[in-house]
């Protein structure tokens, strides 16, 4: 959202004008195709008159501009999305890092924000007016994640060069042989880059900008799964064990011995440095304490989080209050199935029984994976009952990596590039698996893959009709709120026919609550680590090593939970209201067709976007049936 320090578009409208010097108007080159010049006519000849360049005319022109400039800049800066949308040069790249980087997004993004607030948005259409203010959002946070210092903390369990670069060669395609000398580019840029990490962390120190200690437990073990193994067994390395087609022997030898040696003299050196940096200074200065009101700007900075995340004004006192009433509706709902199955005993000892029967846990691996698949392929074929337009891109399932999943959350999915290289990933813990009951899968599988991230991510790549940097925005509480109302739509899916995965459905609603009430808990109130993990044990099904990777996620994320349960009840009162307004002309394949046809925005846009198509369907069916007569009993 626009933050409280800036006012909102409408309300700056009348103080701005709209710049000179633009181009023609795209109705006065319209008028040029079906007119053509003939003779010795002139285009402003006295008798050819062309139609004015309106005040609108000029703002979407300048609009345009500006968000072509906007999309070159993301284009620039990230090599691995320039590579999806076709530039060649940029395969054998890595971004850039370091604190240049910061002060060059900065000045970037200021000046983008003052192009934007130089138009009066007021004279555009409200479709084109929405847009603008999805970029404003977008541009604003950028500039208040530099100034509250979100770039200042790049490394935790679940961020950073050890986990996302062993991870990158699993994102792209290797077909050719130069598609693997330009991972080998790749990796020949990783000392480089290293070196802006560790730049951005002494400017941390400097400035007492110091993350949780909490956050970096594990984080050795990380890096050390990155440098200890021999080059040719290394993580970077997977992609050479495979000859391509086309490759002679001989070839391959040397692609093959020059990977070593890039993994082994450059890679491994840089990371290593790196974690001896961290072990040696970092990890003993990080401070003991838990919440986001310890950085140096407090309260500021979880402010800005909640609402990077939320895209809301939400306060963090709203929220634990929201999360408190959503704990107790949901409790009592979970009251009734134990009730339902005669179980023996109160919440307490029922979730102690679920962490404890052996029935409800997979014995593999591979058993678990299974059952994920099999649950994708019962929703993939219900999909056409919910929805009228289905994405092209594929998706499939995968296990987290093994280096990754000790300290990683229980899934996440990760989209379809742009140049169709790769489906879809909906990845699955199968680390430590009585941690991973099979009453809960269900809710995951749909909240990852379809009807949840993948049907709603693989859309937003695939649109058409607008601007590119739309296809790459992700708001949290619109991605994350339709992953966790993509869970209810099970019940009209066919599954949650048991108590048991009725419950684990439950279960996963009281998760997303509970983070409403401990991630302002964490950041806000001052709570302990042992006391937000208490709290969700006693609340909710999830086993303890769940729990425990929640917790430290929560600290080390600060706000990025909060959007789950905002967004989804958001959903659901705009899924309400249209039931309401429409009654039985109610179209719910019509209403999720709208909602994600133009991908991620804030939240306030989205239920502007969905009143409007409310009203244009109670207009269409006033037509169709029309005026109704006035009838009066005597």
């Amino acid at each position: 959202m626009i933050p409280n320090s800036c006012a909102s578009v409408e309300e700056t409208s009348s103080l701005n004008t709209v710049r000179p010097g633009l181009t023609l108007s795209l109705t006065v080159l319209l008028w040029v195709t079906l007119f053509p010049i003939s003779g010795n006519r002139t285009l402003f000849s006295q008798d050819f008159i062309p139609p004015p360049i309106t005040a609108a005319d000029q703002v979407l022109n300048s609009l345009e501009k500006i968000y072509d400039d906007f999309w070159e800049y993301q284009l620039s800066v990230s090599p691995m999305l320039a590579a999806e949308y076709g530039n060649k040069a940029a395969q054998g790249k890595l971004p850039q890092s370091g604190l240049k980087t910061i002060d060059r997004d900065l000045k970037k993004y200021f000046s983008l924000f003052n192009a934007m607030y130089a138009l009066d948005l007021s004279q555009i259409p409200e479709q084109d007016r929405q847009q603008a203010q999805i970029l404003i959002n977008i541009i604003e946070n950028k500039l208040d994640g530099i100034r509250v210092g979100e770039h200042l903390a790049p490394i935790n369990q679940r961020r950073g060069p050890q986990v996302w670069l062993p991870r990158l060669h699993s994102q792209l395609r290797f077909v050719k042989t130069e598609d693997y000398e330009n991972y080998l580019s790749r990796l020949e840029a990783i000392p480089a880059y290293i070196s802006g990490v560790k730049e951005v962390l002494e400017r941390a120190v400097n400035e007492g900008f110091l993350p949780p200690k909490a956050t970096l437990v594990g984080v050795p073990e990380q890096f050390l799964a990155c440098t200890s193994p021999a080059p040719a067994e290394s993580l970077f390395y997977a992609p050479f064990n495979k000859r391509p087609a086309g490759t002679s022997p001989e070839k391959w030898s040397k692609i093959q011995e020059k990977a070593q040696s890039v993994i082994g003299d450059k890679v491994q050196p840089a990371l290593s440095e790196l974690a001896a940096y961290l072990e040696s200074t970092y990890i003993p200065l990080a401070r003991d304490s838990f919440g986001a009101y310890e950085f140096p700007n407090g309260n500021e900075y979880y402010s800005f989080c909640i609402r990077k995340h939320t895209s809301t004004q939400l306060s963090a006192a709203d929220i634990h209050q929201l999360g408190l009433r959503e704990v107790a509706r949901i409790k009592s709902e979970m009251q009734k199935i134990i009730e339902e199955v005669d179980f023996d005993g109160d919440f307490s000892a029922f979730v102690q029984f679920l962490r404890e029967d052996p029935r409800f846990y997979h014995e593999s691996a591979e058993d678990l994976l299974k059952g994920y698949r099999d649950i994708c392929k019962r929703a993939d074929a219900m999909m056409p009952t919910l929805f009228g337009k289905l994405p092209r891109s594929p998706y499939g399932v995968r296990e987290i990596p093994p280096h990754e999943a000790p300290r990683s959350t229980t899934a996440y999915y990760m989209s379809p590039p742009a140049d169709g290289s790769q489906p879809g990933w909906f990845y699955a813990n199968t680390f430590d698996l009585r941690s991973r009951p099979i009453y809960e899968m269900e809710a995951l599988a749909l909240h990852e893959a379809v009807p949840g991230h993948h049907h709603q991510l693989a859309l937003q790549g695939e649109m058409e009709g607008l601007p590119n940097w739309r296809k790459i925005t992700h708001f949290t509480a619109y991605i994350e709120g339709w992953g966790l109302y993509a869970e209810s739509l099970g019940d009209e899916m066919g599954f949650y026919q048991d108590p048991y995965s009725r419950f684990g459905k439950l279960s996963y609603e009281m998760w997303r609550a509970l983070r409403l009430v401990v991630d302002t808990g964490i950041h806000q109130l001052g709570w302990t680590r042992d006391q937000a993990i208490q709290v969700m044990m006693e609340n909710s099904a999830l086993t303890r090593k769940n729990v425990e990777a929640e917790v430290d996620r929560y600290i080390a994320w600060p706000g990025q939970a909060l959007a789950y349960k905002v967004g989804e009840l958001e959903i659901q009162s705009l899924v309400k209201n249209a039931r309401e307004e429409l009654g039985d002309d109610f179209d719910i394949r019509g209403f999720h067709d709208h909602l994600l046809a133009e991908g991620s925005m804030p939240l306030e846009i989205l239920r502007s976007r969905m009143e409007t198509w409310v009203q244009e369907q109670k207009a269409a069916q006033t037509v169709e049936n029309g005026p109704q007569e006035n009838s009066e009993e005597d």
